[in-house]
């Protein structure tokens, strides 16, 4: 049995997908079980705070809502009762007015009346003792008599007031069921037929009860409103049986003698931690099932995962440069494949730029040598060309042997290979006072550079075959305007030279940034070679772009870093 117990546990120790297993039970179990109680208990603690603060703000909005309609209904009644106590701004002689004077002093109050009114004011009206009322003409007087609350109206007295809840069925027009708050108010004046006589407003109640039904459906709630007489208004209808353990909150209303009596069972109240509890021991016995199967599905892709890895890793030392990983997920393994991946495909470049480059250097020593001259027979010649010149009186040709002269001294020029912006200047200035003498004063340049511009280095003849380019394939004849601008920006210097020559499709420009469309005609190392060295020199986030419009534009930009 020892033996047995020794190779079970070596068998299982050197299988890492038993390792995962046993993790995965261990690390993500026990902690779950504990987290889970631990959470319960807090969470259950939270979310009965947070339910009794709930309830007890939506209980306080109701007592708003209550308080804020009786406040409404009260000031309007007041403020309607001191208009009417003033003798000096309205007496009603006569209920119905049989003179002109009389109609203008009813309907300006019933105005009076109107402009009281809320988005909520169901009606006011003036109702006098003989049962004729000022207002709109929508009310049922005689229904409304009929209400059981009228007869308890008519033995107020100055001073006090009714608020009570009833229906709109003594309305003729709008919804017969409508909750209406109602308050009448006995007017105080002993003028006219005001005497005796009550004010009645009626507020909407509809938002109100839809606030109670909500408070009773969604928190269980039972709600019970009393007068100042301690009579039932309002009561939750088939609410359930009242126990010692019910959570309960009331509110008394001072000024008007209201009561609000709200109960909310015990088992709605700590539904909630129920809930979490029931949840929390079926999330951790899913958890158990869960992990256990889990550990074991992804052990297998796991392992695969690793000896594919591992056998990749082994035909890249081998110098299979091909070699790629399918990457079947978005976890660490396969991050760790993407980026194997991407370590591989970035030696392949790396190695591929190496030749390139050795490639490039190969080409461009033997262009070198290929255009390799004796600088002092070249210049000796020119000089005696021009000295004859001179004594033959062709002082044009003279002038543009010596602004050639100027221009092949910096063309081959090869100890440095970037120089200041200002010195490139300078051999563009000699190059076109060259075309200037061959075609004449039929080209206009304008030049726009920042004196901070011109110290910055740029690679030598990076100008000259953007000119040549204009010169010998946009103007005809030399013809046209020519613009350089150079810009600084924050991290980079950028060179724009435009002209308005023929301009040049999209294949056309595709041709001059090809290397197989270089030309090896000895004209220069062209558009293309200006591009590359450019890149060459300072990466390939700089260099050359082209826009151009048939017979109307051409662009060359040029970006390059900052260095002096």
């Amino acid at each position: 049995m020892k033996k047995l117990a020794t190779k079970i546990k070596n068998f299982s120790f050197r299988s890492i997908r038993t390792k995962m297993v046993l993790f995965f039970l261990i690390v993500a179990l026990f902690p779950l079980l504990l987290f889970g109680f631990l959470s319960y208990g807090k969470s259950s603690e939270i979310v009965n705070k947070q339910f009794n603060e709930y309830e007890q703000f939506a209980v306080s909005q109701l007592d708003k809502q209550i308080e804020n309609i009786f406040e409404q209904m009260y000031v309007v009644s007041k403020d309607i009762n001191q208009y009417l106590s003033d003798p000096t701004l309205v007496i009603l002689q006569e209920e119905i007015p049989r003179t002109y004077t009389g109609f203008i002093e009813i309907k300006n109050f019933e105005r009076y009346i109107e402009a009281h009114k809320t988005y909520d004011t169901k009606g006011i009206y003036l109702i006098t003792n003989t049962g004729y009322y000022y207002g709109n003409s929508r009310l049922d007087i005689h229904k409304l008599f009929q209400k059981p609350f009228w007869k308890e109206i008519n033995s107020l007295k100055e001073g006090n007031l009714w608020i009570g809840f009833y229906n709109s069925d003594h309305y003729y027009t709008g919804k017969k069921d409508e909750k209406i708050i109602g308050l009448v108010f006995p007017i105080e004046s002993d003028f006219g037929v005001l005497k005796g006589s009550k004010l009645l407003v009626e507020t909407n109640a509809e938002e109100l009860f839809s606030y109670i039904g909500f408070l009773e459906n969604d928190l269980h709630a039972s709600i019970t409103l009393k007068n100042g007489k301690n009579q039932v208004v309002y009561k939750t209808k088939n609410a359930p049986k009242e126990l010692t353990t019910d959570i309960i909150w009331n509110n008394h209303f001072d000024a008007y003698g209201w009561d609000i009596h709200v109960r909310i069972p015990q088992e709605y109240y700590y539904q909630s931690s129920n809930v979490i509890l029931r949840y929390t021991i079926a999330a951790i016995l899913f958890s158990i099932i869960l992990v256990s199967l889990l550990a074991f599905i992804f052990s297998v892709p796991l392992t695969k995962g690793i000896k594919s890895l591992n056998y990749s890793m082994k035909r890249v030392s081998e110098g299979n440069l091909d070699t790629q990983i399918t990457v079947t997920s978005n976890d660490e393994l396969g991050i760790l494949s993407q980026s194997f991946n991407v370590m591989v495909n970035q030696i392949k470049e790396l190695i591929e730029k190496i030749s390139m480059t050795e490639r490039l250097k190969r080409q461009a020593e033997l262009k070198a040598f290929h255009y390799q001259i004796n600088p002092h027979l070249l210049f000796n010649t020119l000089n005696s060309i021009q000295w004859k010149a001179r004594i033959l009186g062709a002082k044009e040709v003279q002038e543009m042997i010596y602004h050639l002269t100027e221009v092949l001294h910096e063309n081959l020029n090869f100890a440095d290979e970037l120089i200041p912006l200002k010195k490139e200047l300078q051999t563009i200035k000699h190059y076109l006072k060259v075309q200037e003498i061959r075609y004449g004063q039929t080209f206009e340049y304008i030049e726009n550079i920042h004196s901070e511009c011109l110290d910055y280095l740029i690679p030598r003849m990076t100008l000259q075959p953007l000119f040549e380019n204009i010169f010998f394939h946009a103007f005809e004849d030399g013809e046209g305007s020519i613009e350089l601008v150079v810009t600084v920006k924050p991290e980079y210097l950028e060179l724009t030279l435009a002209d308005n020559g023929k301009g040049m499709n999209e294949e056309s420009i595709e041709k001059l940034l090809n290397p197989n469309h270089h030309g090896g005609n000895g004209r220069g190392i062209g558009v293309y070679n200006v591009d590359q060295r450019i890149r060459l020199h300072f990466g390939n986030e700089y260099g050359l772009s082209i826009e151009s419009v048939v017979g109307v534009k051409t662009i060359f930009s040029i970006k390059w870093p900052k260095r002096r």
